[in-house]
């Protein structure tokens, strides 16, 4: 009986900490939003973060669930998946996003991968 109750009261932790982590996700994507000034920047982050959802969602759908339905997905696979999904979302851009995110981060590369694990972190929910 007492394990029961451990599992529930694990059970229960384990989804308010999905809760808040998706709230903290939410937040810090609206304040980054909202803190760019620029319109177009605005507007060119937002298309950068569709994209990544549209890759993500593309290659878990094309590639990672087959995989993880065949028992066969480690961690070389998971780092395909990645790379295919960056190299997906790198393709998409269009050179006038490209050119407007190099000017709002400092660090472009490092925003897609950012983005792409927070996506995926999504996903696994």
């Amino acid at each position: 009986m007492t394990n029961i109750i451990n599992n529930l009261i694990l059970i229960i932790i384990t989804l308010a900490f999905f809760g808040i982590v998706k709230i903290a996700i939410d937040e810090v994507k609206g304040y980054v939003v909202s803190k760019v000034k620029n319109e177009n920047a605005k507007k060119a982050i937002e298309k950068a973060l569709e994209l990544v959802t549209l890759a993500v969602n593309t290659t878990n759908q094309t590639f990672v669930k087959d995989l993880k339905d065949k028992g066969s997905f480690g961690l070389d696979e998971a780092g395909e998946a990645f790379n295919a999904s960056k190299k997906a979302i790198v393709d998409m851009l269009d050179e006038e996003t490209r050119k407007i995110l190099d000017e709002e981060f400092a660090n472009v590369d490092k925003f897609l991968n950012q983005a792409i694990e927070s996506k995926v972190w999504e996903s696994k929910k």
